[in-house]
C-alpha cells in the first residue's frame, strides 16, 4: 500500500532496508576480520575507510528505524532496530528517546555547539565543538546507555541533567522526556541495551578480534559519523524546523550515507524515509559542500547574540512522533 504526502510517494522500502541492513553489518563484520588478519598498513587504512562509511550506511538504518520507517510493520521495525543499534552500539529506545529530542531542541542552546553567548563557558563550548570535529562526540551514546544498564537512576538524576554548563553540551537536552517513563519502559532499554553488548562481544569472541582492531575501526567511523552529526547543522537559522543544510556531497557519500546529507528535508518532514527525501529537497536554493562547512568549524567558536528559536510547534511534534504502520 501506497503512503501518500503532499501528492508524493513516500512508501517505506521496505524489502530494500531489510536488504540493505543485512549487507551493511556482514560487510562491517567481515572488516573487522580482515582488519583483524591484515598484516599490511595500506590495506589497514582501506578497511578502517571502508568500515567507517558502511558503519554510518548501518547507523542511517538505525535512523529510519528510529522515525519508523525502517520497516512498514512494526514489529519487524522494532527488532530491525534493535538489532541495527548494536553495531553503533547504542540501545534502541535509549536512541529513539534522544534522537526524537534533538528534533525537538533543533538550534536552541541545549544544541549550538559552533557559536557561544555571554552566559557560556566558551573553554568548554570549545571542548565540545573539537569534541565533535575529532570524532570524541562518538563516545556519549554508548557510554550513556551502558550508564543506563548499569544504574539508570544515576544518569537520569545526574549532573549532566541538572548542571547549566554540562547541559549547554547536549546532555540535558537529550535527557529530557525521560523523566516520568515506567519502571517496565526503562527495564526494556536495559534489556535492549544488555542484547548490544551481548552481540558486540560474541562478535568479537566468534571471530576473535582483538581490543586494538575494534577500537581502530570504530575509531574511524566515529570521526566519519560524530563530524557529519553538526556539519549538517552548524551556521544555519536558529529555527527548530529548518535549521539544517542539504549539503552538496559525492554520490559514494550519499549513497553510503542512504540521503542523510539531505538534512534539511528531513527535519522539516522528519517522516519521509530516506529514499523519498530528494523529493522534499529544493535543488534551486545554495546547497553548500560539506567541507565548506566542516573547515570552517574548525577555525573554531563564534560569538552569537541571536535568540533561541521557539520550540512549540504541534505539528513538528505530530510528524516525529508518527508511527505509520501497516501491520
Amino acid at each position: 500500500m501506497k503512503r501518500m504526502y503532499l501528492n508524493k510517494d513516500i512508501t517505506t522500502p521496505n524489502v530494500l532496508n531489510v536488504l540493505i541492513g543485512m549487507t551493511s553489518i556482514s560487510a562491517m563484520i567481515a572488516l573487522l576480520y580482515l582488519m583483524e588478519v591484515s598484516n599490511s598498513i595500506l590495506i589497514g587504512l582501506g578497511v578502517m575507510f571502508l568500515f567507517s562509511f558502511v558503519a554510518n550506511t548501518t547507523f542511517s538504518l538505525l535512523h529510519e528505524a528510529v522515525h519508523s520507517n525502517f520497516n512498514s510493520n512494526k514489529k519487524l521495525n522494532y527488532y530491525g532496530g534493535v538489532i541495527l543499534a548494536a553495531f553503533f552500539p547504542t540501545g534502541f529506545t535509549f536512541q529513539k528517546i534522544c534522537h526524537l529530542n534533538h528534533h525537538r531542541q533543533n538550534r536552541t542552546d541545549y544544541e549550538m555547539f559552533e557559536a557561544y553567548h555571554e552566559n557560556d563557558s566558551k573553554p568548554l563550548k570549545a571542548f565540545m565543538l573539537y569534541s565533535i570535529l575529532t570524532g570524541l562526540y562518538w563516545i556519549c551514546p554508548p557510554i550513556g546507555a551502558l550508564w543506563l544498564m548499569i544504574h539508570p537512576n544515576s544518569l537520569l538524576n545526574s549532573g549532566v541533567k541538572n548542571n547549566y554548563e554540562i547541559g549547554r553540551m547536549g546532555g540535558a537536552g537529550m535527557l529530557r522526556n525521560f523523566d516520568g517513563l515506567p519502571k517496565s519502559e526503562i527495564t526494556k532499554m536495559r534489556l535492549e541495551i544488555l542484547v548490544s553488548l551481548l552481540i558486540q562481544v560474541s562478535i568479537i569472541l566468534i571471530f576473535n578480534i582483538s581490543l586494538l582492531t575494534w577500537i581502530l575501526c570504530y575509531a574511524a567511523f566515529a570521526l566519519n559519523w560524530s563530524t557529519l552529526q553538526y556539519v549538517d547543522h552548524a551556521y544555519t537559522p536558529r529555527d527548530v524546523r529548518h535549521g539544517a543544510w542539504n549539503l552538496k556531497v559525492s554520490k559514494f557519500t550519499q549513497y553510503m550515507f542512504l540521503n542523510y546529507h539531505h538534512h534539511l528535508a528531513h527535519h522539516q518532514h522528519p517522516h519521509v524515509p530516506w529514499l523519498h527525501l530528494a523529493k522534499f529537497v529544493n535543488f534551486e536554493e545554495p546547497r553548500p559542500t560539506f567541507w565548506k562547512i566542516y573547515a570552517r568549524m574548525w577555525k573554531g567558536l563564534e560569538k552569537t547574540e541571536v535568540e533561541a528559536p521557539k520550540v512549540d510547534d504541534p505539528d513538528l511534534e505530530r510528524l516525529i512522533s508518527m508511527e505509520p504502520f501497516l501491520s
